[in-house]
């Protein structure tokens, strides 16, 4: 059976379907206005609400590139031209996120947030979340997934960019009754047909042991209502007060009133059904490689030094070797000398003669 537990949320095919409304950082870093949200998921009918919990200087990269911490924009819903400081803007504090999970308590909402890096999922485990949410450009980061999963509470994996492989990859790591995973699309905001909302048949069939959902940026709710059908049994939203409130997500996020709004349209519905197959597709491909994470050198290592878990950082973007390649470069020596905040490369690493054969199979695959 198809079951899983969050903070007394009992989440299958019998009961209700757990609601996450995602407020993110539509709070624009201000606290007052995440309680109103709070209020408003909670008075409005949502399970629970999510928020998004960050160290940016441990989640990008110092480049001026899309997905780097220097890279510039003159976007005007961020609230600085250097897309690392607009990120740094958006952060709480410690004080702030206790402040922030006891209100929930006290509104009687679950908390929840969803940790794009190591420092914040240690914030996390200190607050007690009942769970924890993965994004989906951390779908491939299995040491983050590995972390968190050691805490032995549920966690939910959106899948956004990935391929079927990625999610068995997901699948394999995590204690079943303690997974959910959510078709999702990294187009933002997501239109109709970005949406394949029959990968969920898929996933189903796929993994017969574990809670399936949908985690979308629509700026309209009647598609998840087609994802119910399918078999979704977990929803995540985009939510706000204000849609005209300064930030990247408010405007295509559900307000309070369309939380209870239950009107649909065949079209809507049919063009949101989608192709069954999970597979990147090429219009999320930049944002898929903006939001995935690379392993990159975190110091200089000399020529035939030996590689250790302390030389190699995770960071974004994803135009590098993916994360979950990790554990087999750690203990080989570097070809030639490497520099601190360089991509690793393939050609980095010394192939010894032994098992060459498979290193270079490794290599090719990647």
């Amino acid at each position: 059976m198809r079951q899983l537990v969050i903070d007394g949320h009992v989440i299958n095919d019998e009961n209700a379907p757990f609601v996450i409304a995602e407020i993110g950082h539509n709070h624009g870093g201000d606290w007052f206005k995440a309680d109103l949200m709070i209020t408003a998921a909670h008075v409005y009918g949502a399970s629970a609400v999510k928020f998004q919990t960050r160290s940016p200087v441990d989640v990008y990269q110092m480049r001026n590139v899309r997905g780097g911490y220097l890279y510039e924009s003159d976007n005007p819903q961020w609230m600085d031209r250097v897309y690392g400081k607009h990120r740094e803007a958006l952060e709480f504090s410690p004080d702030n996120w206790h402040h922030i999970k006891r209100f929930c308590a006290a509104e009687g909402i679950t908390f929840l947030s969803t940790p794009f890096d190591f420092k914040s999922a240690d914030l996390l485990i200190e607050l007690n979340v009942p769970a924890f949410k993965i994004a989906s450009g951390d779908a491939t980061n299995i040491p983050l997934i590995k972390h968190v999963a050691a805490v032995g509470k549920p966690v939910i994996v959106s899948t956004g960019g990935c391929t079927l492989d990625d999610v068995k990859r997901v699948y394999s790591t995590v204690d079943h009754s303690q997974l959910a995973l959510l078709q999702c699309s990294c187009v933002y905001p997501a239109p109709p047909e970005s949406l394949n909302l029959r990968v969920i048949e898929t996933y189903l069939r796929e993994f017969p042991d574990v809670v399936i959902g949908l985690s979308t940026h629509s700026p309209e709710w009647q598609t998840s209502v087609a994802a119910y059908v399918l078999g979704a049994r977990i929803f995540e939203h985009h939510f706000t007060v204000d849609r005209t409130w300064k930030g990247t997500d408010n405007a295509f996020s559900l307000t309070p009133p369309m939380l209870h709004e239950f009107v649909g349209t065949l079209a809507t519905v049919r063009k949101a059904l989608g192709s069954p197959q999970k597979v990147g597709t090429p219009v999320e491909k930049e944002p898929t490689l903006e939001r995935r994470k690379s392993l990159v050198w975190a110091r200089q290592v000399l020529e035939w030094g030996t590689v250790t878990r302390d030389d190699i950082t995770i960071l974004c973007p994803g135009d590098g070797i993916a994360p979950y390649y990790l554990d087999s470069l750690i203990g080989r020596q570097v070809a030639h000398t490497v520099g601190q905040d360089e991509l690793v490369t393939w050609a980095d690493i010394l192939v010894l003669e032994k098992d060459e054969g498979k290193f270079q199979e490794v290599a090719a695959r990647a």
